[in-house]
Order: C-alpha cells, then sequence, then structure tokens
C-alpha cells in the first residue's frame, strides 16, 4: 500500500473517532448525539402519559410537543406487565410510527421538560450561551428523579471544558467526592472528577496525585485522563512539572499512562487558561527528547497549533530507526506532510530516498 493511500485512511479513521469539536474531549458520554435534549428536539411529539388501568395503553395528561394523539398510545414493554409506574415521559417519531418512553417525570416537572425542548441542542449552542446553560442545570446533578439527573449529567458533560469552569461558584466538592466514590455513578466519574479540579478543592489534588501514582490498566481512557485534567487544573504550571517528570518523560510508564496525560495536555492546551499553549508545548518537546518512541503522539496537536518547529526532530527520530508504535509513526509522518516549511519538505524528500516512508 503506497504511503498516500495509508496517510488517507488513517486521516479518515481519526476523523471518525475525534468527539465532537463542541463537547469536552475528556468526559462527553458516548452517545453525544442523544441526550434527552437532543431527543425531545428530534421528536415530533411528546406527551406526559400514564399506563392505563386496563394494561393496554397509555393515557395522556399533558401534551409538550406536537399535535395531542388521535389514537390510543401503544409502547411495547420490555415483558408482560412492566410498564414503568408512574407519570412518565413519551416521544414519538413520526419516521418509525413509534412512541418511546423517555422515563419517569412528576407534572410538577412539565415546565422543566418545556425549557429542555425551548433550548438549542448543545452542537448548536454558542459560546457566550453556555453558562446560562449550565447554571441552569448544575443545581439538579444527581436529582432524586434519574431524568432530571441524567439530563444535568449530559448537558454539563458535554459542554467545552472552558465553560465548566462557570460553575466553581455552585461546586460542592464534598458532594463531587461522594459521587465519585459510588459505583452506579462510575459512568459519570470523568465529569466528576474534571468538576472537582473546576472546584478548587486544593485538598484533591493529593488524593488525584495518588489515584495516577496508582492507576492500572483497568481504568478507563476517560476517567485517567480526568485524573491528569483535574490534577493540572489545581496544580497548574507546578503540576505539569510533576506529570512532565512522571509520565512524560519516562519511557517505562505504560502507553495508556501517557496516552491519557496527552489528551489531558491537549484540552488544556487549548484552552490556554490554567496553562499556557506555550508551556504545555514545552512539555510536548521534553517528550519529543525523552521518549522518542512516542514523540508522535503529541503531533497532531503540534500541528494545529501551527508549530511546525519541530520537523527536523521528527525526522531525525524517523531516520534512526527508532521502534515506533503505529500511531506514532504515522502521526509525524502526518505532521511533516501537513508542515509548509522547507525543512519538512527536505526530511520528507530525505526519508523517501531512504526508503523510510
Amino acid at each position: 500500500m503506497k504511503l498516500s493511500v495509508r496517510a488517507w485512511c488513517c486521516s479518515v479513521l481519526w476523523l471518525l473517532s475525534a468527539p465532537a469539536v463542541w463537547a469536552c474531549a475528556i468526559c462527553a458520554p458516548a452517545d453525544v448525539q442523544h441526550t434527552l435534549v437532543q431527543r425531545l428536539f428530534a421528536a415530533d411529539a411528546v406527551v406526559l402519559a400514564v399506563a392505563s388501568d386496563a394494561g393496554n395503553g397509555w393515557r395522556v395528561l399533558d401534551t409538550l410537543k406536537g399535535v395531542p394523539p388521535s389514537a390510543p398510545i401503544l409502547v411495547a414493554a420490555p415483558s408482560p406487565d412492566s410498564a414503568p409506574a408512574g407519570t412518565q415521559l413519551l416521544a414519538y417519531s413520526a419516521a418509525t410510527q413509534s412512541w418511546r418512553v423517555l422515563g419517569h417525570l412528576e407534572p410538577t416537572r412539565t415546565g422543566w421538560a418545556r425549557r429542555l425542548m425551548a433550548m438549542r441542542r448543545a452542537v448548536d449552542t454558542p459560546e457566550a450561551a453556555w453558562p446560562q446553560r449550565l447554571a441552569f442545570f448544575a443545581p439538579d446533578l444527581e436529582h432524586a428523579e434519574p431524568l432530571v439527573a441524567q439530563a444535568a449529567y449530559e448537558e454539563i458533560s458535554v459542554a467545552p471544558y472552558a465553560a465548566m469552569r462557570t460553575l466553581r461558584p455552585v461546586l460542592d466538592a464534598a458532594s463531587l467526592a461522594r459521587w465519585l466514590d459510588a459505583p452506579e455513578l462510575a459512568s459519570r466519574r470523568p465529569l466528576y472528577t474534571l468538576l472537582l479540579g473546576v472546584a478548587g478543592a486544593a485538598a484533591a489534588a493529593e488524593r488525584l496525585e495518588a489515584r495516577l501514582l496508582g492507576a492500572d490498566a483497568a481504568l478507563a481512557q476517560g476517567e485517567h485522563s480526568a485524573l491528569f485534567a483535574a490534577y493540572l487544573e489545581l496544580r497548574g504550571s507546578a503540576g505539569l512539572q510533576w506529570v512532565e517528570r512522571q509520565f512524560l518523560t519516562d519511557p517505562s510508564r505504560p502507553e495508556q499512562a501517557l496516552q491519557a496525560a496527552l489528551l489531558a495536555l491537549s484540552v488544556h492546551g487549548n484552552d490556554g487558561v490554567r496553562l499556557s499553549r506555550e508551556r504545555v508545548i514545552q512539555a510536548y518537546a521534553a517528550l519529543i527528547r525523552h521518549n522518542p518512541a512516542r514523540a508522535g503522539l503529541v503531533a497532531s496537536d503540534l500541528g494545529n497549533w501551527e508549530r511546525w518547529e519541530f520537523a527536523t526532530d521528527f525526522a531525525a527520530i524517523l531516520k534512526s530507526g527508532t521502534l515506533q508504535a503505529f500511531a506514532s509513526r504515522y502521526g509525524m509522518v502526518f505532521y511533516l506532510m501537513r508542515n509548509p516549511t522547507p525543512a519538512a519538505r527536505e526530511a520528507l524528500q530525505a526519508l523517501r530516498a531512504a526508503n523510510l516512508l
């Protein structure tokens, strides 16, 4: 296979796997396109209903969106007599001509549901509107009503990282620590870990540091990256010095730990508030010098930030024969191909001439 074809294939895979640009790269849920707000936005009709006493359908109590249904609502239950108890929020899709139960909702919350339906989808939310949006959802984190808590978690987790800092005055570090220890909330740990860093709980930094040093391969990537990001939020430049010494420049560290650290640094570098982009680039330069087998893992960020001065470093590593992971090697090659400088063009020519591409 020719290099150009490989490059094209890898570029497509990278684009397909990249998180939505409006969502937090660390904590956005896997079903980022199917949050409650987005499902309400897509629904053709939404009603509050209760299962009929006869067990053969649903009785509509209130129509929140669309035209009131003219025929009895039927929703296939997972098993006989298993219709959810109490008032339920139901959504109708004209495309499939079917109703779906979204979850239990008390009648006193219909105004809340209408507010959600009046919102823009997260993908359409302008940067300036995020603080107000997050302020609306923050009080409902881990609300007693699961559907309400779900919406709060989803909408905050898909927010840009910079917008999460606006929640600092209302976050409670003790509650976040308690939620992090709850096994049933394991899937929400990336968000709550990030928010613990935003909350400014200085005492949490030691806990995070200990967890980073003791993390193993069983730790999910999102939670692992969130630990790094929260630690850096709390400790700033001093924290980055520690991460640099313990992880970036130590070739013996597992690749999972390094990738988690680099995702956190990428988020902070793009944000540029707690850590300047220049300081992040200095850390990347240290990795390139001391960890050449994984140097290409930072090439994408360097290219996106138009920092083209690393062409000779990457070319030297490629020429050296240092054993490279696939992602690292092709990260460096893509960087050189994107790089507009004469040094990069000369490096590519030399690598082709030496049959190293």
